[in-house]
């Protein structure tokens, strides 16, 4: 399990901008900054799940701490920071709990947030050491989507032994429950007005609201005290916290990762679904989406010896496909991706590689038949739709790849036609078919099926090649000779390529797009390249695969490089150096890896500040060097 992370703060700004986050289990979470602090409208101490893992509410803003007159909450409004309880903080930890070790004169202060599993529940605890005076914590609530900071609704409470119950006027069927145990509660109800969520405001969205103060907890300190609060949607009265602090701590501590330091944030994308259970794309704001769930199984899950929750999640996509395609969100019902069903099947074959479960993988093949099928189908293929040409290569629309962000309705980055990574994941598909074929005993001709129509796809992926360039084609059908990532997954596939061209894609990749943290989206000689990720939506869109890097694509790169240099212990340790730099990097989100990495030096990390693919591919190319 993770070793911890641990730092001095020193300022606001150095505390506010690296991000915690605990998840539990549910799609709901808890997260701020290290300094304390909201820089986000998706930060609070309970973003509960209602229909888990989306329909996510904030219900629980912060706490604000005050002792004889000395505040220790930290607060962005109009013009100032206010409170300043930043100065009294000494020490923040991760070990896995955020930990917030504060001095007031000789009173020390320790506060440690942390999610039961399985529950909309979190629990602040404090451990007081030469504590002496009035002690007041007043929680500071919404009730609200947690997509956008808006209008604070009307709130009423009902008094409970030791606590509170807030619901609001606009969604009256959610319950916030706020308990204590050894506190005073003290009803005094105020609204603390224009709140500021920096980070947003910097993103072009709402940034501004007020939030409701319903009263306080107190008590009266002398010596050594500990004590908690705990917000819930679902418990009435106070619980056994330290037993649930010791039971979250034991589980915590009881999962492994091939990197240890992502053991925990590669726990928290694991989510329930109904019966079963899914993988969240990315914290704060993403729901389970196809293509990311299918990328991210293997290294979130195969790697950390997670093969029950994989299955169920293979599962969970499974029974949601149709027609032979997977859904790009699942939440939503949408459809409109081409390489999610491919994922699948790769994320097939690897499990029944890991796990030789023969049983499961006869139970979804009639959904995998269904992929080979729908992707065999040659028919016109409209602008949202795909389909196989002559050449059995698979042309598809213009934003149904990874590569799929819009603006006014239009695609960014267009690559309608035949795509180099669609049709290499395709080809792997064919060869994962054929190989599950004989593992699990099917009649002889029907691996061979899979064989010859890969071996059709391999003859016509040449075509790809670009000798002016030395590498491949983006798209061809129009001969889009852009520089970008996609056709590392290709150089990193067995049989596809010749030796000679992977190493020429690789030696490309490594020179126009390899940066510490990932491959750029487009190469910085190309005039459409975009090298910050920052700004309002349009902009970010705008520059999301136009130079910005992802760190995911460092699986594929490790792939490559493998495929190419042999595995020598020079290569693995080469590789290792190359992951090294994600590992360290804790200026964002902490003891996990973001989305994205801006294109120019220095890369400032930008999107969601943990990412399912990032983590889950680091952890797997880890894995793979042995």
């Amino acid at each position: 399990m993770t070793s911890g992370f641990s730092f001095r703060p020193q300022g606001y700004s150095d505390g506010s901008g690296r991000e915690w986050l605990q998840a539990n289990g549910l799609g709901g979470y808890s997260s701020a900054t290290a300094a304390a602090s909201n820089t986000r409208s998706y930060h609070g101490l309970l973003v509960a799940a209602l229909n888990p893992p989306v329909d996510r509410w904030l219900l629980l803003s912060s706490l604000d701490e005050e002792l004889e007159g000395v505040q220790l909450a930290n607060h962005q409004y109009p013009g100032m920071i206010h409170p300043q309880g930043f100065k009294y903080l000494r020490e923040f930890r991760c070990d896995p709990f955020p930990r917030f070790c504060y001095k007031i004169g000789n009173t020390r202060i320790e506060k440690t947030v942390f999610m039961i599993h399985g529950e909309n529940t979190v629990i602040i605890s404090y451990l007081i050491k030469n504590g002496k005076g009035a002690m007041r914590i007043l929680p500071l609530v919404h009730s609200r989507s947690f997509h956008s900071a808006c209008p604070l609704p009307g709130m009423a409470q009902k008094l409970l032994d030791r606590g509170t119950n807030l619901r609001s006027n606009l969604c009256p069927e959610i319950s916030l429950n706020l308990l204590s145990d050894g506190l005073d509660y003290a009803m005094r109800e105020m609204v603390y007005y224009n709140f500021e969520y920096e980070m947003e405001r910097m993103r072009g969205l709402a940034w501004k609201e007020d939030l409701f103060c319903p009263g306080s907890f107190e008590i009266e300190l002398s010596g050594e005290a500990s004590f908690a609060i705990a917000a819930s949607t679902e418990r009435t009265v106070m619980l056994d916290w330290r037993a649930e602090e010791k039971k979250e701590l034991e589980r915590l501590e009881g999962l492994r990762a091939p990197i240890p330091d992502l053991a925990v944030a590669a726990d928290a994308f694991l989510a329930k679904r109904g019966a079963s259970k899914s993988l969240i794309a990315g914290y704060h704001w993403f729901d389970d989406w196809g293509r990311d769930a299918m990328i991210s199984l293997p290294g979130l899950l195969l790697c950390t010896g997670r093969f029950e929750d994989a299955r169920l999640v293979l599962k969970s996509f499974a029974v949601a496909m149709k027609d032979g395609v997977l859904p790009n969100d699942l939440g939503a019902g949408s459809y409109n991706t081409v390489d999610a069903s491919l994922w699948f099947i790769r994320a097939a074959g690897r499990y029944f590689s890991c796990s030789k479960d023969r049983e499961f993988v006869r139970d979804i093949w009639p959904r995998m038949l269904d992929v080979v099928s729908r992707y065999s189908r040659q028919e016109k293929a409209s602008e949202e739709g795909f389909s196989c040409k002559e050449d059995g290569l698979i042309s598809s629309g213009p934003a149904l790849t990874w590569m799929d962000a819009r603006l006014g309705g239009q695609p960014v980055s267009p690559r309608a036609g035949k795509c180099c990574e669609i049709n290499a994941l395709w080809y792997s598909a064919l060869r994962d078919m054929q190989n599950l074929a004989g593992a699990l005993e099917l009649p002889q001709d029907t691996g061979t099926r899979f064989a010859l129509l890969a071996e059709r796809v391999a003859r016509s992926y040449r075509k790809f090649w670009n000798s002016e360039t030395g590498c491949l084609f983006d798209v061809i059908d129009h001969e889009d000779a852009s520089i970008r990532p996609n056709q590392i997954i290709a150089a990193g596939i067995s049989g596809l390529l010749p030796d000679v061209m992977k190493r020429s894609i690789l030696d490309v990749v490594t020179r126009e797009l390899l940066t510490p943290n990932g491959l750029r989206t487009l190469s910085p000689r190309d005039p459409r390249y975009a090298g910050r990720y920052e700004g309002d939506m349009r902009r970010r869109d705008g520059s999301y695969h136009q130079g910005t890097v992802w760190p995911w694509l460092m699986g594929p790169y490790i792939d490559a490089l493998l495929a190419v240099q042999g595995r020598s212990d020079a290569t693995i340790a080469q590789a290792r150096g190359l992951l090294r730099p994600l590992l360290d990097n804790q200026s964002g989100g902490i003891n996990t890896i973001p989305e994205v990495f801006d294109g120019d030096s220095p890369q400032r990390p930008g999107g969601c500040i943990s990412q399912a693919w990032s983590v889950a591919e680091v952890l797997r190319a880890w894995d793979s060097l042995g």
